[in-house]
């Protein structure tokens, strides 16, 4: 597919990269020659200096080639003029706007129906989330949803005490009465996809499939921590905080936010009177001490200086048993995060490129399904799929069993969503039209079910 990109910031560079590599043709335009230079030597892009609202620079990228359209820039309003623009030359052109300012929020339904836009992304409400569904189990680093919350699939380091520490993978279904799938391991910084005579052991990152009526008694199982968090302290006042502010709130949880600029603390807690917003420096380790440090159940430093939400997060896991999770903007941080054994890192620039891959894999519809959800796992070296079967000859309705060989290796189907019913496959089991099947694998850029055999 051919994919024009309007902002070579972060998330721009880091989307086109993703789309580069899932094998599509892509052009990005911004005003910027210095970020345009440097996005085309690292990635293999078509570079376009210009306003990403003007017909002739949108031209010059390819438009009348395009499949996707995708405005990342900076400004909102730029965004949503660029696929306004897109919309009125091109009905076959998805368009895809970055949006984030919590007012044009509200009206994303009328957005999208009044301007044609195909989807609108907004990486700070989706890093919101992401935080508030870490705060409602601490024990996990991540925890992802398929099949519309039917199906979870999280991951977790093994501790000594852990119930699953020392034992074989074919003997933990039968010790632990929970229809569970290990699907992922990383092990002294080695992604395996393991069998089942794989033997986890203590400082194992797993990356485990389970339905999610049974994920809470598991995780007390376990001998995890399974209580959600109840109070939490947050640093910095922008536009996640005010996202995971009112989600927070909502659900009747005890809220503090520190913040550094009066103006914004004023307007917050006009917004949020319920929550009580702190006046000061929330990187201050004395003044974090002072308000309660200690003895929150979650800290999640928010501030916009990645170093600083690293250092401050760090501290509370030396001080404190709080569950520590930060927000962090540059995406190569992403790498040495396991040596700083902070508990969560939300990347938003990765939650939005995920996002919109996730919607242009879904466009392809090829032979054999579709991509229904998508999420990259272990420093993006593991892809983690629900997709859609169709009717396939090749593929549908034969026994696991017999499809075994024809499977592609370090690739396993993790389960089986059929009629709301959750299903770990055997290989008596088989897949049938319109089964959600969740996949893992370390190849990159599957689209379809029918690309998982060789």
């Amino acid at each position: 597919m051919n994919a024009v990109i309007v902002g070579c910031g972060k998330v721009g560079t880091e989307l086109a990269r993703t789309l580069v590599n899932d094998g599509h043709d892509v052009s990005v335009i911004d005003s910027s020659e210095k970020a345009l230079a440097a996005a085309a030597e690292a990635i293999d892009i078509l570079p376009v200096q210009g306003n990403g609202a003007d017909i002739n620079t949108l031209r010059d990228a390819g438009l009348d080639k395009a499949d996707i359209f995708i405005a990342v820039s900076p400004s909102d309003e730029l965004n949503l003029l660029a696929c306004l623009i897109v919309k009125s030359t091109s009905d076959k052109v998805k368009t895809i706007a970055r949006v984030r300012n919590p007012l044009y929020l509200k009206e994303t339904l009328f957005l999208r129906k009044k301007l044609g836009i195909s989807r609108i992304i907004n990486p700070e409400l989706a890093a919101a989330r992401e935080i508030f569904k870490l705060l409602q189990y601490p024990a996990l680093s991540r925890i992802d949803m398929f099949a519309d919350g039917r199906v979870a699939i999280f991951t977790l380091e093994l501790e000594a005490h852990h119930s699953l520490t020392g034992r074989s993978l074919q003997d933990i279904g039968s010790e632990t009465g929970y229809s569970i799938l290990v699907c992922a391991v990383e092990r002294d910084g080695e992604v395996i996809i393991p069998s089942g005579n794989f033997v986890l052991r203590e400082g194992d990152e797993i990356s485990v499939v389970i339905a999610m009526s049974e994920l809470k008694n598991f995780l007390k199982s376990l001998g995890a921590r399974s209580t959600p968090a109840n109070s939490c302290l947050i640093t910095g006042g922008g536009t996640i905080s005010y996202y995971l502010t009112e989600m927070l709130l909502r659900n009747k949880k005890q809220v503090r936010v520190i913040e550094l600029d009066q103006k914004r603390c004023e307007a917050l807690s006009e917004t949020f009177p319920e929550a009580e917003i702190i006046h000061g420096d929330g990187t201050d380790k004395s003044f974090l001490l002072k308000q309660g440090l200690k003895y929150v159940d979650a800290f999640i430093p928010l501030t916009g200086i990645d170093e600083e939400n690293i250092i401050s997060a760090t501290f509370a896991k030396n001080v404190s048993n709080a569950k520590a999770i930060t927000k962090i903007s540059r995406t190569d941080l992403n790498d040495v995060m396991d040596e700083l054994h902070i508990d969560s890192a939300v990347f938003p620039k990765l939650i939005c490129a995920d996002n919109i891959a996730q919607y242009v894999r879904a466009q392809s519809r090829g032979v054999g399904g579709h991509v229904e959800t998508l999420y990259r796992y272990l420093d993006n070296r593991v892809e983690i799929l629900e997709l859609i079967a169709k009717e396939d000859p090749a593929l549908t309705e034969i026994p696991l069993s017999q499809l075994g060989n024809r499977i592609k290796s370090n690739l396993i189907l993790a389960c089986i969503i059929r009629e709301g019913q959750f299903i770990i496959p055997s290989g008596k089991d088989v897949i049938r039209r319109g089964d959600s099947v969740v996949v893992v694998t370390t190849h990159k850029g599957i689209s379809s079910l029918h690309e998982i055999l060789i």
